[in-house]
Parts: structure tokens; C-alpha cells; sequence
């Protein structure tokens, strides 16, 4: 029984870092705020909403990734697709955005309580916020990311700046 534990999680390492892996060479040319420097900073992952809301063709949620780096959260929303052909649901990452207002080393920012919910096609992330400028006030964050690519809306109450 032992020997056969070391392969399955070796298998789903595999599952879940082969999209970083094959990612890898182009991570390295994209600015900072799209990539982790060590997959350990991986603190959560949630899948959420579903971009073919309403139609017949198979899922394709989003995939919303937090992780800690240098100190701060980073946060990362992925669109997920299914392979064609695969029998059972396997995602792949299709597209990753990062978020400038809060994976900029000198954000300084922490989300807690972080939650996700699908609003139509696209979703909405909100979490509490502790550091940044004004240290001593409490944020909320809300984010709406989707369903088209690169756009989203990001407020902070009360304000970052």
C-alpha cells in the first residue's frame, strides 16, 4: 500500500504543476505581478463560476489563486478549459491574470476571508485587506474579474491612496 501512495501523489503533483511547468518559459518575460517565485507560495485555490453559464457545452470556471510572496498576498484569477476529448472534467489553465493593485512588491497588502461567487459569465472576489498606505484603517476589497479577458474592476473601501 505504501508504494503505491508515493506514485499517486507524484501523479497529482504532476496534474497540478504541469500548467505552471509548461508556462514556465513565459512567466519569465511577463512583469512580476503574473508569477510566483516558488510554487510553495500557493496558500489557496478555489474554482468559481462558470463562463458557459447557460449554454450546453461543458464548464469552464475560473480558477482563483492566493498565494504569499516577500510578505504579501498576490492574487491570481485563471480561465480554465476542458481538453477536448477527455472523459472526466481535467482543467487546464488557458489564460492567468494578476493584479497589479495587489501583487506590487510595494502594495504590502494581505487578504483575508478571501471569497469568490459567480456573478453571470464573469465573477466577484472580495476579501478584507490589512496593510498598505494607512495602516491603521480596515479594507474590503472587491474584485469582478471577467468573463472577457484582461478586464476587471477593483475598488478598495475606504481607499488605498
Amino acid at each position: 500500500m505504501r508504494y503505491r501512495t508515493l506514485p499517486r501523489l507524484a501523479a497529482i503533483a504532476a496534474i497540478c504543476l504541469s500548467p505552471l511547468a509548461a508556462s514556465l518559459p513565459l512567466l519569465a518575460a511577463e512583469p512580476k505581478i503574473n508569477n510566483f517565485a516558488v510554487a510553495d507560495a500557493v496558500t489557496s485555490v478555489q474554482l468559481c463560476g462558470n463562463r458557459n453559464s447557460g449554454s450546453n457545452k461543458s464548464a469552464q470556471p475560473y480558477r482563483v489563486v492566493l498565494g504569499e510572496q516577500n510578505g504579501q498576498s498576490v492574487l491570481f484569477v485563471q480561465w480554465m478549459n476542458q481538453p477536448e476529448g477527455a472523459g472526466s472534467w481535467r482543467g487546464v489553465a488557458a489564460h492567468t491574470q494578476g493584479f497589479a493593485e495587489i501583487n506590487d512588491d510595494k502594495a504590502g497588502l494581505t487578504l483575508q476571508n478571501l471569497r469568490c461567487t459567480a456573478q453571470g459569465k464573469g465573477i466577484r472576489i472580495t476579501a478584507n485587506v490589512v496593510g498598505g498606505p494607512k495602516t491603521t484603517k480596515r479594507r474590503q476589497m472587491r474584485l469582478d474579474v471577467g468573463p472577457a479577458l484582461e478586464k476587471y474592476e477593483i475598488t478598495f473601501t475606504p481607499a488605498l491612496k
